[in-house]
């Protein structure tokens, strides 16, 4: 009889021992021995308030001084996720007054339609950007997306012309306001032989026509021997004036604001493809200090799967084997809004995938 009760003891205190040890666990309060752990979220989490999450808290997270809770417990913010209307969930972020949003992404999340399923597929939704991402979670922040009116499009196109021309640089006071606020950004210029690009560079700076500038005297500054022996200087080229014994040029413009950039935290090439939709986002990556990136469609050539680009892109740049799976890269993708001119001096396409 003493060992029956001794026995049920024993059993009764590991069991409680366990549910103790199972549910600090679950809070991340400690770890486990081959229990997963998940350093990319807890590093994303880090200094920040209050966070909204879709779909349980992933176990064994350490949470620190983070207030994890239930997107449901906002009202604004559970309306904006389960219904279909996409452009209400920034302002709905906002309103709610959390420092970001948590997403499982390992189940489907939300009903059928709703934005909040298609943020736990990876989906874009407008003003709002998943700033990092891996096979069980996306974290996404508010943030404004770049916007640029049928009206100003041609302008800039022009503006970048006539710096090519020799002109100088416009003063940012002239450029529209929603161009010239303090916000960093990162601005592409493309020069194209009609549809296919011969020359591109991308440059950050503080605002949108800081970038623009500076991106723009970029090209300026590597148009060399590449590009003079087929088109000629860069100045002539531009206008459609034919070197001596040539065809004339027919040099158009692209201009690309990159947006919606996450960083990418897993190296499956079938979770890559599902994750970045090759038909929204373009990809890249950062070695040693350097930003490589592929053209955002639809200016690059034809559309191929995400994995696959970042396989040719790292090819490309002689990144050692194993590729875009080396632990030194951090992997990226990104959306471009871009202004794509269509003749010389003519229309100008919007494109935002």
């Amino acid at each position: 009889m003493k060992l029956w009760t001794i026995f049920k003891w024993t059993a009764a205190t590991l069991l409680a021992a366990g549910a103790v040890t199972a549910r600090l666990a679950q809070q991340g309060a400690i770890a486990l021995p081959g229990i997963d752990t998940h350093p990319g979220l807890e590093a994303q989490l880090r200094d920040r308030g209050t966070m909204a999450i879709a779909g349980r808290v992933p176990f064994g997270l350490r949470r620190g001084d983070v207030q994890i809770v239930d997107y449901r417990q906002f009202g604004g913010l559970a309306s904006a996720l389960d219904g279909r209307d996409s452009n209400a969930l920034a302002r709905a972020m906002r309103d709610a007054r959390i420092d970001g949003l948590v997403v499982r992404t390992d189940t489907a999340q939300g009903p059928a339609g709703s934005v909040l399923r298609a943020l736990s597929m990876y989906r874009p939704v407008p003003n709002v950007t998943a700033t990092w991402m891996d096979r069980g979670a996306a974290l996404y922040e508010a943030r404004e997306h770049p916007t640029v009116t049928a009206e100003d499009a041609p302008k800039l196109i022009a503006c970048v012309r006539l710096m090519m021309q020799g002109a100088a640089a416009p003063p940012e006071r002239l450029f529209p306001e929603a161009l010239r606020g303090a916000r960093p950004a990162e601005v592409m210029v493309v020069v194209r032989d009609g549809t296919a690009p011969i020359l591109w560079r991308a440059v950050r700076g503080g605002s949108v026509a800081r970038a623009l500038v500076d991106a723009t005297y970029a090209i300026i500054d590597r148009w060399g021997t590449r590009q003079q022996n087929p088109y000629g200087p860069l100045s002539s080229a531009i206008r459609g004036e034919p070197e001596p014994g040539r065809s004339p040029p027919n040099l158009l413009l692209t201009v690309a604001i990159f947006y919606d950039k996450g960083t990418v935290d897993t190296r499956d090439a079938a979770w890559i493809d599902r994750a970045v939709d090759e038909h929204s986002f373009a990809v890249g990556y950062e070695r040693l200090g350097r930003w490589e990136y592929n053209l955002p469609p639809p200016t690059g050539a034809a559309t191929r799967r995400s994995a696959e680009a970042l396989a040719q892109l790292v090819r490309e740049h002689d990144v050692p084997p194993p590729g875009f799976q080396r632990t030194d890269l951090t992997l990226y993708r990104f959306r471009a809004l871009q202004l794509i001119e269509q003749s010389r001096g003519g229309a100008v396409t919007i494109a935002d995938p």
